[in-house]
């Protein structure tokens, strides 16, 4: 197959993460592959951003960098040329609410990663191409409020030779989560939460990483900022309990990835986390904003070690189903099935 990802830009977020190793192992696989990514002004300022602090930290991502196919970018993506059959892959929200710029005949198809905004939702649900979503959730949104046909759910995946627990189970205390300032991951109820743990339990070691600067709210000894890969594996695997407050997540790749590393997770009830947990088995669900239910449920797994470390192993077992590779070859069997349906 001929395949172009088209992504709103690049830089860390989890959409591009994902679309470097799904072009990356599609190309390995013999697949022509390219990324064709946004270049505006914003962009361009968040590039120039993104280059300076790999600079300054030495674990800033800039994902595309893991696929080293050909790659190019674009401001009017109206104005870009694309083989006959190649097959267009619009990458998150914006850029599936763009699709129907193209009046090209190429097949096109909307990979959809969240869904936070309500009216660029609405926009891009409303177009009738074939939708890939990463999660059961999405697929419920695009069924009953959208057009096109559901060509497959695809979850992302984790790596489990980058992220495991790499220190001694007694090794493992306190809690941990990344912080973010965007929206969807909700970064009021985050530090609320912090906040209120710190003040019940003086006694317990609070991580947290993330690509912002940090929030004066945190100290400096608490936070880590762009942490390389082994950094984070090691901030995952010293954490017993692992926090994700978000209000909206379209899967949660900080979900899996402390999932094998080894923690008990507990998050907010905010989509893709479904997919993921169990409550009580693998993890626990907690309604989205409430901190007081998330200390609650943190406090009772740090005082039943026992109960912390048989989730944690249900975990482990849950991560273990969920590869890059097993991901891969959903996406494959959706992009084959709608190029063979396109032209008939």
């Amino acid at each position: 197959m001929n395949i172009v990802f088209v992504l709103p830009g690049r830089g860390s977020s989890g959409g591009v993460r994902a679309t470097s190793i799904f072009a990356a192992d599609l190309h390995l696989r013999g697949h022509k592959v390219r990324i064709l990514y946004r270049a505006d002004e914003r962009n361009i300022r968040s590039l120039a951003k993104g280059v300076r602090n790999r600079l300054i930290y030495a674990g800033a991502p800039d994902w595309l960098y893991r696929f080293n196919g050909r790659i190019d970018s674009f401001r009017d993506i109206r104005k870009c040329k694309f083989e006959p059959d190649e097959i267009i892959v619009a990458v998150g929200m914006a850029m599936c609410a763009d699709l129907d710029l193209l009046k090209v005949e190429n097949c096109k198809i909307q990979f959809f990663h969240g869904s936070w905004d309500p009216s660029l939702l609405q926009r891009a649900m409303n177009l009738p191409f074939p939708k890939i979503v990463v999660s059961s959730y999405l697929k419920d949104l695009a069924q009953t409020s959208g057009r096109g046909e559901v060509l497959g759910v695809v979850p992302n995946g984790v790596d489990q030779r980058e992220y495991f627990n790499c220190v001694p189970v007694s090794e493992k205390t306190g809690v941990g989560t990344i912080y973010s300032s965007a929206i969807p991951k909700d970064p009021v109820t985050t530090l609320a939460t912090l906040k209120e743990l710190a003040l019940r339990r003086r006694d317990i070691k609070i991580r947290v990483f993330g690509s912002d600067r940090r929030p004066r709210e945190l100290k400096p000894e608490l936070y880590y900022r762009f942490p390389s890969l082994e950094r984070a594996r090691e901030i995952y695997s010293r954490s017993l309990v692992w926090i994700v407050a978000s209000s909206s997540e379209g899967f949660s790749l900080p979900v899996l990835e402390a999932m094998s590393c080894g923690c008990c997770v507990v998050a907010t009830d905010c989509g893709g986390t479904r997919d993921l947990i169990v409550g009580g088995k693998n993890g626990f669900l907690v309604p989205v904003g409430d901190a007081h239910a998330i200390v609650t449920m943190v406090e009772m797994l740090l005082d039943d070690r026992n109960l912390c470390r048989q989730i944690a192993n249900e975990a482990l077992k849950t991560s273990a189903r969920f590869t890059w590779q097993k991901a891969v070859t959903k996406f494959e069997v959706c992009l084959n099935f709608s190029r063979s349906h396109a032209y008939q």
